[in-house]
């Protein structure tokens, strides 16, 4: 898992956070710890829900699924980007919707670049 961090951190310092280092823990946890969502990324740990696609990080990047995951795991890196970047302030509603956009965005770049035509939309406008 480590070294596949390092490799999806070296691709998001090369796409706007140069400045990113460490490794954030992850942690196999129950749905309610995610709040429904497949994984949850806070305070240095990514959590993946027992329904999120672990087995598919790790066979050779060949498959649409291995892709999807890995790139699900570089959107909630690209949350521990974001944290070293803007510190620990408060989080307001709008900055977690513009960090939202902004790691959906890395993740797309990224499944373009990995030969997937996958879309992601996670809300219908730029205004919620």
């Amino acid at each position: 898992m480590r070294e596949l961090i390092t490799t999806l951190l070296l691709w998001i310092n090369a796409h706007g956070f140069p400045s990113c280092v460490g490794i954030p823990e992850v942690a196999l946890v129950q749905s309610e710890q995610t709040h429904g969502y497949v994984a949850w990324y806070q305070a240095g740990v990514i959590n993946l829900s027992e329904r999120f696609d672990y087995d598919r990080l790790f066979p050779d990047g060949s498959d649409n699924r291995n892709k999807l995951a890995r790139s699900a795991l570089l959107h909630e890196i690209t949350h521990y980007c974001q944290e070293q970047r803007d510190g620990a302030r408060r989080v307001t509603e709008r900055m977690w919707l513009e960090r939202e956009d902004e790691a959906y965005r890395l993740q797309t770049v990224y499944l373009r670049e990995h030969g997937s035509s996958t879309v992601l939309v996670w809300r219908k406008d730029q205004e919620g």
